[in-house]
C-alpha cells in the first residue's frame, strides 16, 4: 500500500452521505465544496442556515439553533441510516463524543472508543497510524489493549495485512520508575499471548520505532523496530504533542477517525487545515464497507 492510496480520492460505488454537525463554518464549507467537486459524497449539513450558503442537489441543509441540537440531529440521521458517516464541524469534540455514547442512538459498538490518526509524512515511506491522541487521557493496561485492537482494525481496513505496532514509552527497556515502560511491556506481552494479524512490540521509544538507523544504533532487532505502521502513545498529552509536532513541524497530512462505533465518525481538530479535514473525509469514505 502506498501513501497515495490512503488519501487519493475514490468515488464510491454506492452513494455515501455525510452528516456534518456544526457545518456553519467557512473551513467546513470549503471542505464540502471540494468533496462535491471530487464527487465522493453527498451531505446533510446541520447548523445555522443563514451561514450555510451552499445550493447543490447533493446537499441538504438542516437548520439548527444550537450546537447541541446540531449534534443530536446529525447523530439521529446516522442512526436512522439517512446518512452513512457522522462528521464533527465547528463545535467541541466532547459534545459529539457525549452524543455518540447516548443509548438512544445505539452507535456504540465496543466498550472503549478511541481516536485513530493516519499520517502522510514526507520523511516516512508508508502510512503511519497513531492512537490515541484525542480521547483517552491516561489509558490503563486494559484500555491500551483495546486502543491497540482498534488501531489494528483500522490498519486492516486500509489494506495493511499484518501491521507492525510499537507501544511507545521514552525507553526501550522496562523501568520501574517509568510506568509507561512497564505497561508497554505488558500490552506487548498480551498480544504475544493472544496474537492477532499484527506484530506488537514494546516498550519502544519514538526514534527506534520509526528509524532503522536509531534501532540499529541501540541494538534493537525486533520486527517492529524502525518500521512501525502503528504507534500507540502512553497518554493523551504525549499523543497530542506528537500529533501537532508532525503537522506543524514535519509537514504531515493527516486524517482522523473514531474507532469502536458502528458507523464511521470523523473528528478533526478545529484548528486543522482544509486539506487535513478533507483528508479525514477521503480516508473515511475509502474505508466504507471494508
Amino acid at each position: 500500500m502506498t501513501i497515495k492510496s490512503v488519501f487519493d480520492p475514490v468515488v464510491p460505488n454506492e452513494k455515501v452521505t455525510i452528516a456534518i454537525a456544526g457545518a456553519d463554518d467557512p473551513i467546513i464549507l470549503e471542505v464540502v465544496e471540494q468533496a462535491l467537486e471530487l464527487g465522493i459524497a453527498d451531505f446533510m449539513l446541520f447548523g445555522r442556515e443563514e451561514l450555510i450558503p451552499i445550493t447543490s442537489p447533493n446537499v441538504q441543509v438542516i437548520a439548527t439553533i444550537s450546537d447541541q441540537q446540531a449534534v443530536e440531529q446529525a447523530a439521529r440521521a446516522v442512526a436512522e441510516k439517512k446518512a452513512d458517516i457522522l462528521m464533527k464541524g465547528n463545535l467541541p469534540t466532547a459534545l459529539i463524543l457525549k452524543t455518540i455514547l447516548k443509548k438512544e442512538f445505539q452507535l456504540r459498538d465496543k466498550e472503549l472508543l478511541s481516536h485513530v490518526s493516519v499520517f502522510e509524512l514526507p520523511a516516512y515511506d508508508k502510512p503511519l497510524i497513531v492512537s490515541d491522541v484525542a480521547m483517552n487521557i491516561a489509558p490503563t493496561e486494559e484500555e491500551q489493549i483495546q486502543i491497540t485492537h482498534n488501531a489494528i482494525e483500522v490498519a486492516h481496513k486500509l489494506g495493511i495485512k499484518r501491521p507492525k505496532v510499537a507501544i511507545l514509552s521514552a525507553v526501550e527497556k522496562e523501568n520501574p520508575k517509568m510506568k509507561s515502560s512497564i505497561q508497554a511491556a505488558q500490552v506487548a506481552a498480551y498480544f504475544k499471548a493472544f496474537p492477532e494479524d499484527a506484530t506488537v512490540e514494546g516498550p519502544l521509544a519514538f526514534d527506534n520505532a520509526i528509524s532503522k538507523a536509531a534501532a540499529v544504533h541501540k541494538n534493537i532487532t525486533n520486527e517492529v523496530a524502525g518500521d512501525a505502521d502503528i504507534l500507540i502513545v502512553p497518554s493523551i498529552e504525549a499523543g497530542n504533542i506528537l500529533y501537532k509536532s508532525l503537522v506543524y513541524f514535519a509537514g504531515a497530512r493527516v486524517g482522523g477517525i473514531i474507532a469502536g462505533v458502528k458507523v464511521p465518525v470523523i473528528i478533526a481538530s478545529r484548528s486543522d487545515s482544509v486539506d487535513n479535514k478533507l483528508a479525514s473525509l477521503i480516508l473515511t469514505v475509502g474505508m466504507i464497507g471494508k
